[in-house]
């Protein structure tokens, strides 16, 4: 997939507020992601702010006709939100380029090494909003630990895709491997999730059990569906069972439970829609 990197920043924006404080906040800032602030960016005008994000390649102001952000004094740079599950294509797409930091700041150099995929944790403040869009200014950052990487990211991506065709032990085998390095632990956590699925769509409940114990330990906030997958997982795997897998992809050791389940139900009592 082509990314492009470079925006034509040729809009008429309404006027902004001259810098506040130096690269100080003045005020409360509000710790939240990046992904909200773009939901709801009017919520966040003059707010500072403090998020997660991944770091994907300068870019290159132009023609910043009635905004601060002009190319003599500030670069820009490209980043997904820390929670945005780029291993997807449409997330992976999704870039948010409306980051700016003063030339001047004392921390900008630093960003021309960044690597791709660094998190960074951002303070800043959304100084406008056009098109539905937040413009932010970077005052500092923190490079934080554990990331992802492209080996990662192609099991992951290999992985799902076998699921969305209902091929659960291929993606079994592309999601096992796709634990690899320092991993964020919101990664881990949707790895986890997705083995368990593909586990409990092959009968095998105590294994995905496992999985969804493991997911949610890697989660700071509580994930409810993990929860309630792992609580129906308990009391009835068979909901989860996928009655029209062929005979080849059913291990022998699962065939009785199978039976037991009643594989030909299908026909007047078929299973719930597969998810993921």
């Amino acid at each position: 997939m082509k990314i492009a990197f470079t925006i034509g920043l040729s809009l008429v924006l309404a006027p902004v507020l001259p810098a506040v404080g130096g690269d100080r906040p003045t005020g409360k800032v509000v710790r939240t992601t990046l992904s909200a602030v773009r939901q709801t960016p009017d919520a966040f005008r003059n707010v500072w702010v403090r998020f997660d994000v991944q770091f994907a390649s300068m870019g290159k102001v132009s023609n910043p006709f009635f905004t601060q952000f002009v190319p003599s004094r500030y670069a820009n740079f490209y980043t997904w939100a820390d929670e945005q599950e780029i291993w997807k294509q449409g997330q992976y797409e999704d870039l948010f380029g409306l980051l700016f930091i003063a030339k001047d700041n004392n921390q900008a150099l630093s960003l021309y090494s960044a690597e791709v995929y660094q998190r960074i944790e951002i303070t800043g403040i959304v100084r406008n909003t056009f098109q539905g869009e937040p413009w932010i200014e970077v005052t500092s950052f923190e490079m934080k630990d554990k990331k992802v990487n492209t080996s990662s990211l192609s099991h992951l991506y290999r992985g799902e895709s076998h699921m969305d065709k209902r091929r659960w032990k291929p993606a079994i085998a592309e999601l096992s491997l796709a634990p690899g390095g320092e991993l964020p632990d919101h990664v881990l956590s949707a790895i986890h999730k997705n083995l368990a699925m593909c586990y409990l769509r092959l009968g095998e409940s105590e294994t995905a059990i496992s999985h969804l114990e493991s997911a949610v330990d890697l989660v700071q906030t509580v994930d409810q569906e993990v929860r309630q997958m792992a609580e129906l997982a308990r009391v009835r795997p068979e909901s989860f069972l996928d009655r029209n897998l062929g005979d080849a992809q059913i291990e022998d050791h699962n065939r009785p439970m199978w039976e037991a389940f009643g594989r030909g139900e299908a026909a007047t009592d078929p299973a719930a829609p597969i998810k993921k």
